[in-house]
C-alpha cells in the first residue's frame, strides 16, 4: 500500500487533495457512502497490511465513527459521554486470527475473530448484561447485530506523523465503521519508547464523581496497600476497566508537555495488569 486510503472507489484518489492523513480518512467516508454496495476493484482487503510501521502483538482500537447506510451518523460514546467502544485484539488487527474483547457501547464482550479475504470476521461473541440508558442498549444491539457477518475492509491509514493507524470497515447492511487505534495495548511505537517511569498503583473497584473543568468520574488510586486514596482524573491508557474489580496494575508515568487547560500534566500507560480481585 502506498498511498493511505488507496482506492476507496474508482479514480477518488484523484478528486481528493490529500493535505493530511486524517483528512483523508474523514473525506473517504463520505465518498464511500456514494459509492456502489460492491467493493471497487482494487480495494485494500484485510490483507492490506496495516502493520507496516507497527510491531505485532495486542492493539486497541476505538469506534470513531459509524456511517449509517443512508449518510446519517449515529451517536457513539467518546469519554465523557460514555464508555469508549473499543476493540481489543489480542494478536494485532493483521493477525490471521486470535480473540477479541472490549466494549460495545454499555457491556463488556469477548469472543474471536479472524481475516477473510476481504476484512475480518467475529465468531462466538458473548457479553455481559447490565442495563444501561436506552441510547447506548440501541448501539450495543445495532454493533452485536453487525459482528454476526463479516466486515469489509474499504479503507485503511498505516501510521504517519501526525495521526496513528486507522480502518474504516463495511457491514452488511451497508454501515461505515471507523476505528483509529488507541494507545495503551496498542501503538507501542514511539510513545512508549520515549521513556517514562515506571510504578504500580492500586485502583479502587468503583469510579467516583469528581470535579475538573465540569462534573466526570474519576478513578480512586493509591501507591500501596495502606497509603489513602487518590484521584486520578485522566484515562488509564490500555485498561479495561470493569465496575466492581479492583486491580494492581504497573503502569508507565509520562510527564505531558504543555498539557492542555483542562487535561492533566502526567499520563498512565498499562504495561500490565499484576492482579485483580472482584469485589473489594
Amino acid at each position: 500500500m502506498q498511498t493511505p486510503l488507496r482506492g476507496i472507489c474508482r479514480n477518488v484518489g484523484r478528486s481528493i487533495g490529500l493535505r493530511s492523513a486524517a483528512i483523508a480518512l474523514a473525506a473517504a467516508v463520505a465518498t464511500l457512502a456514494a459509492c456502489a454496495t460492491a467493493p471497487a476493484p482494487g480495494l485494500p482487503s484485510a490483507g492490506a497490511n496495516l502493520n507496516q510501521t507497527q510491531p505485532s502483538g495486542p492493539s486497541r482500537w476505538e469506534l470513531v465513527r459509524w456511517q449509517q447506510a443512508d449518510g446519517t451518523l449515529r451517536d457513539i460514546p467518546h469519554g465523557d459521554n460514555g464508555e469508549p467502544v473499543i476493540f481489543e485484539f489480542s494478536d494485532g488487527i493483521d493477525a490471521a486470527q486470535g480473540t477479541v474483547s472490549g466494549t460495545s457501547g454499555c457491556n463488556r464482550f469477548s469472543g474471536s475473530y479472524g481475516k477473510t479475504d476481504t476484512g475480518v470476521r467475529f465468531d462466538r461473541v458473548a457479553g455481559t448484561r447490565m442495563a444501561c440508558p436506552p441510547p447506548r442498549m440501541e448501539l450495543e444491539s445495532a454493533l452485536l447485530k453487525a459482528m454476526q457477518a463479516s466486515f469489509t475492509t474499504v479503507g485503511t491509514q498505516p501510521s504517519v506523523a501526525s495521526t496513528g493507524r486507522q480502518v474504516i470497515w463495511k457491514t452488511a447492511s451497508g454501515d461505515l465503521l471507523q476505528f483509529a487505534e488507541r494507545e495503551g495495548v496498542g501503538r507501542r511505537g514511539a510513545s512508549a519508547a520515549a521513556g517514562g517511569m515506571e510504578k504500580i498503583v492500586y485502583i479502587d473497584s468503583q469510579r467516583v464523581e469528581c470535579a475538573g473543568v465540569g462534573k466526570m468520574m474519576c478513578y480512586r488510586w493509591r501507591e500501596s496497600p495502606d497509603a489513602p486514596w487518590q484521584l486520578w482524573y485522566g484515562p488509564i491508557e490500555g485498561l479495561d476497566f470493569e465496575q466492581g474489580v479492583s486491580y494492581k496494575l504497573r503502569v508507565r508515568e509520562y510527564q505531558v508537555p504543555n498539557p492542555p487547560a483542562d487535561a492533566s500534566s502526567i499520563r498512565w500507560q498499562l504495561l500490565k495488569v499484576e492482579s485483580r480481585t472482584r469485589g473489594q
